[in-house]
């Protein structure tokens, strides 16, 4: 029996001969293309699994470090607040902060030592008689009623 394939004619003893060496050169290449899966499947769970220990090396370095910089950074501020004082409010109106912020913190301070009993016998001017000095009329009491 011959077979044609394009031009050429072949017969059965070269047709089974050609067969052979293709299914043997088909088998070698589908062992490279396996041998070739297999490499690439290890070099990608490799990569995989260097990626994970990568994150998860650096999570628990987060965690491992977030209470203590939490803690560390909850003393720096309360370091600065006690160098330099509460921080004033700032009231974003427009208008005059620098005297609506002095009067408040006057108003604090009378109201701190009015609570805590300081200056009670103490005049803020000492050219201006104190409360108990004064008559009913608002003038200065003689020295003998003082």
């Amino acid at each position: 029996m011959f077979l044609f394939s394009g031009s050429v004619v072949l017969d059965q003893p070269n047709l089974y001969k050609t067969l052979q060496a293709f299914e043997e050169w088909k088998s070698v290449r589908r062992a490279e293309l396996t041998q070739f899966q297999k490499q690439v499947e290890e070099q990608y769970l490799s990569n995989v699994e260097r990626q994970l220990e990568r994150i998860q090396n650096a999570r628990n370095a987060r965690r491992a470090n977030g209470p203590a910089n939490m803690q560390e950074m909850d003393k720096e501020l309360d370091t600065h607040r006690a160098e330099r004082g509460p921080k004033t409010r700032r009231v974003p109106e427009g208008g005059n902060d620098e005297d609506e912020d002095a009067e408040d913190m006057a108003a604090e301070d009378e109201l701190m030592e009015e609570v805590l009993g300081i200056n009670d016998g103490i005049n803020e001017d000492p050219s201006k008689p104190s409360d108990e000095a004064v008559t009913d009329g608002g003038e200065p009491a003689p020295e003998e009623a003082q």
